[in-house]
């Protein structure tokens, strides 16, 4: 890994390696290019820094608009808790430049509580969900200890009894999911304005394909970068959205998949001479609107293995993967029939050319890594996963696997001892390892979005002109360098629980009513978090981790999972009548139900609704419901299936809410979110245009006064690394 000096900014500790400032105990992640920002101005304490030098120093004389900088300066001040207008940090120095002002010193030691923050936040390890309770436990024994060590005589004492105790864990558990960390260094390939994705390194590893787009544009381009001189060339004039490109063994042509503005997909081969685009061919067609992630040649270099669906089906099918030869003729289908999930999505070809690594979507968000034999035709289970893995990697020696792990970093699979060992520590996220023929990787680091949660005062309560200007009707409520999202309000609008990844992993944090964000969870594995809700009493959230049910109480700050009987594929929940039960959304064989559920035993009190999607509960008039495929929203009187709403559409559990005897949905027309809010005793349905362009719609809250909470999300920069191991 690469390991760089920290600093002291003031009273901010600064961990280049890391992408950390660390304050007062609050661990900030910082994206990768305001970090490079701010080593150069450290680099250049109390001298001016122009944007020349800015644009050689830190994106090595690419070309960078002037907004570019300017938001990573602001990302960097609302960072660091500084004010333009009276800075103590980043002063700006009208036509010249920047100045860093603030005092500065090469940290070599760092306090016990900076140890501690940096050990439970930055060095995690990946360990099973159902330890989560102990983590907790040994957190608050190390803050225990941390903080009245100067003041007990037996500190020596407690902290061998802790270490013996910790080594007992460690011994007497599974630890089949923990990962020892390997020494791995990342380089920086690109560094241009905007989101580069989909890389590949060309076998003799001069050049690098990858798609690229400005921020806020639609369209990919596929470009290619020589390493040796940074030149870059795109594909030019064609009014596609392109992606996924793969060399060919020789270096000769590259693969990539073409989108059309109706949602028409492509495989196209172009050829290439000294890192120049040549003509084009166009092998075979993909189902319309299909979101493969990979393309692979065959070592002959004579055809081409890909995903598709179904072509005589014009609904959304099972992923397979298939081979197709360059002319277009001898196409097979290479998976085998399966039951559950979306099927296979993603396909990476050993660098000894005998196997297929392919991920499979086995449900919601459950993904099994499997491998053909090309040689056999023998699939073979490797592991599992509770999230879905965007791309798999081969070693050198096709020995192993590389693959983001459940801790966001990349993780080795090791093929014959079924292990898995981590890779990387950083918080910047890494996700879509490629590897060449060889065995060399890449991968793409950094978010693609950050997202933040506004205030928008009751829009009904306004006039629509009013609220299209927002102004003072609309407050930005929380934000932070990375996503929050998620936002749940409680009914007097005092305090919200949320999501955030602030710290790198996704946990529970709690904005209090005097403005305060406090983190709740620490979860030390990429976890993912939804269908967060309050209980009526607002003591209590419950949600999903990872598709598993929990409950998280506020008042002690334990969580509890909830252990359903027979049930694997929950896909939503919300709380029922009371406290003590649940509604739960279950996929049985492709129909769903709802199931109410005790909170206790988990056992199924009963089935409320064959074929119901999604379900909540609103006191006192009872459960209402939306179903799979159809519009409408219904209830249940004297278990009768009720239509109250005929036009009603869910984009997900949370893009609804029941509040007053109102339901506010989110609904998006032509290109455009509102909100809409019906009575559902009148019938009443009324609208209003949102003033915002980048709304979430998977989230919305409401308090008793009609104030909404919704998500806004952003792109952000995201770069190419190569990963030498």
């Amino acid at each position: 890994m690469i390991t760089q000096p920290r600093y002291r900014l003031a009273d901010r500790l600064i961990d280049p390696s890391q992408c950390t400032i660390l304050k007062d105990g609050i661990l900030l992640k910082v994206e990768l290019r305001a970090m490079q920002v701010l080593l150069c101005l450290i680099k250049h304490a109390d001298e001016p820094v122009s944007r020349d030098m800015l644009l050689e120093e830190v994106w090595s004389g690419g070309e960078v608009s002037d907004n570019a900088i300017n938001r990573i300066i602001g990302l960097l001040r609302n960072q660091l808790g500084d004010n333009a207008k009276s800075p103590s940090f980043i002063k700006t120095l009208p036509k010249v430049g920047y100045v860093l002002i603030a005092e500065i010193s090469l940290v070599e030691k760092i306090t016990r509580e900076e140890k501690f923050t940096e050990e439970v936040i930055v060095g995690s390890k990946i360990d099973d969900i159902n330890v989560a309770s102990k983590k907790i436990l040994k957190r608050k024994l190390f803050t225990f200890l941390y903080e009245h060590s100067g003041k007990f005589v037996f500190v020596s004492l407690g902290l061998v009894i802790l270490f013996s105790w910790l080594a007992f864990q460690y011994l007497s558990g599974n630890n089949s999911g923990v990962i020892p960390l390997k020494a791995t260094e990342l380089k920086r390939l690109t560094y241009l304005d905007g989101q580069e994705f989909t890389p590949a390194l060309s076998t003799d590893g001069r050049y690098l394909a990858f798609s690229h787009r400005i921020l806020g544009d639609k369209n990919w381009k596929v470009g290619i970068k020589s390493l040796e001189t940074g030149t870059i060339n795109y594909l030019k004039g064609l009014a596609d959205s392109q992606g996924y490109p793969a060399f060919s063994p020789d270096g000769s042509r590259l693969a990539y998949l073409s989108f059309n503005q109706v949602g028409g997909c492509k495989i196209n081969v172009v050829n290439l001479e000294n890192g120049e685009f040549g003509s084009i061919k166009t092998i075979t067609t993909c189902k319309s609107k299909m979101q493969a992630t990979s393309i692979a040649w065959k070592p002959s270099g004579k055809s081409l293995f890909y995903i598709d669906e179904d072509h005589n089906l014009d609904y959304l099918s099972e992923k397979k993967v298939f081979s197709v030869s360059l002319n277009g003729s001898n196409k097979l289908q290479i998976s085998q029939p399966f039951s559950i999930g979306r099927g296979d999505y993603a396909l990476s070809l050993s660098p000894n050319g005998r196997f297929l690594a392919v991920i499979r979507n086995i449900g919601w968000y459950n993904a099994q890594v499997m491998l053909l034999s090309l040689e056999t035709g023998d699939w073979k289970n490797l592991f599992s996963v509770d999230f879905l893995p965007h791309t798999v990697a081969w070693s050198r020696n096709s020995d192993s696997l590389i693959y983001r792990g459940e801790s966001g970093n990349l993780t080795r699979y090791i093929i014959d001892t079924k292990t898995h060992e981590q890779l990387t520590q950083i918080m910047q996220p890494i996700i879509s390892p490629v590897s060449n023929k060889i065995g060399d990787i890449v991968a793409v680091i950094g978010d693609f979005y950050n997202s933040e949660i506004w205030r928008v005062e009751d829009p009904f309560k306004q006039d629509a002109s009013t609220l299209k200007g927002g102004g003072s009707s609309t407050v930005r409520f929380i934000y932070s360098n990375r996503k929050d999202r998620n936002g749940i309000i409680t009914k007097d609008g005092r305090e919200m629980v949320f999501v955030s990844e602030r710290t790198g992993v996704p946990q529970l944090w709690l904005k209090n009513s005097s403005g305060d964000e406090v983190q709740l969870t620490f979860f030390s594995r990429l976890s993912f978090i939804r269908d967060i809700s309050l209980s009526d009493d607002g003591h209590e959230v419950l949600g999903l981790i990872n598709n598993k049910p929990f409950i998280y109480s506020l008042e002690s700050r334990d969580i509890n999972y909830i252990n359903i009987e027979n049930f694997n594929s929950i896909y939503g929940l919300a709380w029922g009548a009371d406290s003590s039960t649940i509604i739960v959304s279950v996929d049985v064989s492709g129909l769903s139900k709802l199931k109410h559920v005790d909170v206790t035993s988990g056992k199924v009190i009963s089935t409320l609704v064959d074929g119901g999607e999604f379900g909540k509960y609103l006191k006192p008039r009872g459960v209402y419901f939306t179903k799979r495929l159809q519009e409408g929203l219904w209830t249940l009187e004297h278990g009768k299936e009720k239509l109250i709403v005929d036009d009603f559409v869910g984009m997900s559990n949370a893009s609804w809410v029941l509040i007053n005897d109102y339901v506010y949905n989110l609904v998006y027309t032509d290109g455009h979110f509102y909100l809409e809010r019906t009575n559902i005793v009148t019938g009443k349905n009324e609208q209003r245009l949102l003033p915002f362009d980048d709304i979430r719609g998977d989230s919305i809250s409401v308090d008793n006064d009609g104030n909404v909470f919704l998500v806004i999300s952003k792109p952000s920069n995201v770069d190419i690394i190569r990963v030498n191991y």
